[in-house]
């Protein structure tokens, strides 16, 4: 395992100094300016207070518009290190630790559905040929940590449910993105390892707070100011975003003025899910999958291209669980229509094009996890890891 991974870092550094072109910095301005005007002291949600920092790193004095900062401060401890070293230098190195990130994530949910038995090169093929994480690269952006809180939250979640749970609070870098599986955690906690799980959460979420809060007492209410902030020549508000997103089309649908439609379709869903899972125990290796879909689906805002990284967990649910061997339909359609699904996501233009990828994928999925039984016993099966706890020791 280690050693793969050091072999797709190395390649992937090689790839990343011979076209520089192709991995612009774009919004890893956003997280290196507001490290470096959060540590001096400053409003890292200020746009007046970022735009000189990003005129500076960029080399670009006619600047008139930051890149924000959006995502809340205990985020600030995974940026802060980046701002001790030379720009260029820190990018660099910010791109080889989300190859990383997902390499390992790839292996950790490749083992946990295949076990032995897959072929992790290609398994790591597969994740690296998805369009939507070239694009994390491209931009520049931090989807990385929130795959591999995924899949740590996957593995570790059968026989450490703390630390599986500290994993699954890096999805809160961006807790817009993945809401089901947060409202699911949550739900979760009526069980006794759902409440340690939930524990270790809380835990990391609040250390990464505290570091926020003893370098600035204020920025958790800078934080709310900044969501509250109507439109200033430096920033763009949330609620101006136009996004690739159905619930974005719902809010243009019935009334383009209020942002809070767009909270619309997650809020039935998330209804739709605890009715569904009232007094049932939550069986994580096929349920995350289906909660990530869904997430990305309602999704309130974001949902950019780059996010869609995330969705590598459901693609290699389906192509890497070990089903009914005589059965080949599903997953020799699944991966054609995952890789044409993607051949496309490389091809667009803008970042409010792709409305139709996650929809797209959730069919392709859909069709696969159907062919293979949709997780009826006999059909799919997940391993248990050695030393797993039974059902009945997850109990209230």
């Amino acid at each position: 395992m280690i050693h793969r991974i050091m072999i797709i870092a190395i390649l992937a550094g090689i790839l990343f100094a011979a076209v520089p072109q192709w991995f612009p910095p774009r919004d890893f301005v956003e997280y290196y300016s507001a490290a470096k005007v959060f540590a001096s002291g400053g409003d890292p949600y200020d746009g007046a207070q970022l735009l000189p920092v990003q005129r500076d790193i960029t080399g670009d004095p006619a600047l008139k518009i930051a890149v924000s900062l959006w995502t809340p401060p205990y985020t600030l401890a995974i940026y802060a290190p980046f701002a001790l070293m030379p720009f260029h230098t820190a990018h660099f190195v910010w791109l080889i630790v989300q190859t990383i990130l997902l390499a390992t994530s790839v292996e950790l949910i490749g083992r946990r559905y295949g076990g032995p038995h897959i072929a992790m090169w290609l398994a790591q093929l597969i994740a690296f040929g998805f369009s939507p994480f070239f694009w994390n690269l491209h931009f520049g952006q931090n989807t990385g940590f929130i795959v591999l809180g995924l899949a740590g939250f996957l593995w570790f979640r059968p026989t450490r449910p703390m630390l599986a749970g500290a994993f699954a609070a890096l999805t809160a870098i961006k807790p817009h993105l993945l809401a089901v599986f947060g409202v699911l955690l949550i739900w979760d906690a009526w069980t006794r390892d759902g409440r340690r799980a939930l524990l270790g959460g809380i835990a990391l979420l609040a250390l990464g707070s505290l570091f926020a809060l003893s370098v600035q007492p204020h920025i958790f209410e800078w934080f709310v100011d900044a969501l509250r902030r109507p439109a200033v020549p430096e920033t763009t508000p949330l609620a101006d975003w136009h996004v690739p997103l159905l619930s974005y089309e719902f809010r243009r649908a019935v009334d383009p003025n209020r942002f809070w439609l767009q909270f619309v379709p997650l809020g039935i869903a998330v209804i739709a899910v605890i009715a569904w899972q009232w007094k049932r125990r939550i069986d994580w290796p096929m349920a995350l999958p289906c909660a990530v879909v869904l997430s990305c689906l309602v999704a309130p805002y974001g949902g950019w291209i780059f996010d869609l990284t995330v969705l590598i967990l459901p693609v290699l649910f389906v192509l890497t669980c070990r089903r009914n061997a005589s059965e080949t339909a599903g997953p020799l359609f699944t991966f054609l229509g995952v890789a044409l699904i993607s051949w496309f996501g490389f091809r667009i233009e803008g970042l409010a094009e792709p409305l139709w990828f996650t929809p797209a994928v959730a069919v392709v999925l859909g069709y696969g996890w159907y062919k293979l039984g949709g997780g009826e016993s006999g059909r799919w099966r997940v391993d248990r890891k050695e030393g797993e706890k039974q059902p009945s020791e997850n109990s209230p």
